[in-house]
């Protein structure tokens, strides 16, 4: 048959688009696990002891906030 007829014609170009559409969503699923596994590797990583600072805080009688040790806190 050289004539397609119109519901055949649409079908294939339904079928197309859907391949497509398949397509570019494994592509973002492919890109969603990424995204995940490379936040947790992020978050799991060490972290330097001698960056890191302990400050203590605590609060007065009138609800103020008195920040105790540290040098960049005047402490």
């Amino acid at each position: 048959m050289e004539h397609e007829t119109l519901a055949s014609e649409l079908l294939h170009e339904v079928k197309a688009a859907s391949k497509r559409w398949f397509i570019a969503f494994l592509i973002m699923v492919i890109l969603e696990a990424s995204t995940i596994f490379a936040f947790v590797w992020y978050i799991t990583l060490p972290v330097d002891e001698f960056t890191v600072e302990d400050v203590n805080q605590q609060a007065d009688f009138a609800g103020r906030n008195v920040i105790i040790g540290g040098d960049d806190y005047g402490g």
